[in-house]
């Protein structure tokens, strides 16, 4: 009981800490990602090509894409495939 009530004494301080933690402010963890996109330090050192079959591939699908006129809305049953997800 004693080794209980020692646990407890030691993890009441941990718990209040997690309650009285500011919340991150709307839209910080954002940001933090724009400015490491933006600064370019987590970047690859080797560039790797696209090979190019698919480049090609890519573009074609890309020119293609001017074919269908963009829809004014787009309904949720478009992107829900069936047998899984959460609705």
């Amino acid at each position: 009981m004693k080794k209980l009530l020692i646990l407890l004494a030691l993890l009441a301080p941990a718990a209040h800490a997690e309650e009285t933690t500011a919340a991150p402010r709307t839209g910080e963890e954002t940001r933090a990602w724009v400015d490491l996109q933006k600064s370019g330090t987590a970047s690859v050192a080797t560039v790797q090509p696209m090979p190019g079959e698919v480049a090609d591939k890519v573009y074609k699908r890309y020119v293609d894409s001017f074919g269908y006129p963009i829809p004014e809305t787009f309904k949720r049953d478009d992107f829900v495939s069936s047998g899984g997800g959460s609705n």
